[in-house]
């Protein structure tokens, strides 16, 4: 289930936020896999688990700036 949120997450990120905030999302994982070694030490499952989060995330986010780049070229050039 946390994967699909990463997914979402960065799928709205990627489509609705400007410029760098696009990359905003990679922070959610990283956040909750640091609380995690914390709490429980690193190992290579967490690293593993870790390191998918982060590419489901930047997935979502390349998804969603597709999404976003395909929108614009749609509705052309604003009218100001």
């Amino acid at each position: 289930m946390a994967y699909i949120l990463f997914l979402i997450g960065g799928l709205g990120f990627g489509y609705a936020a400007p410029g760098f905030w696009k990359l905003a999302p990679l922070a959610f994982p990283i956040v909750l896999a640091l609380g995690a070694f914390l709490r429980d030490g690193i190992d290579a499952g967490s690293l593993l688990k870790l390191i998918f989060a982060l590419v489901v995330t930047v997935a979502g986010i390349v998804v969603g700036s597709l999404l976003d780049q395909r929108a614009a070229a749609r509705s052309g050039p604003a009218h100001a």
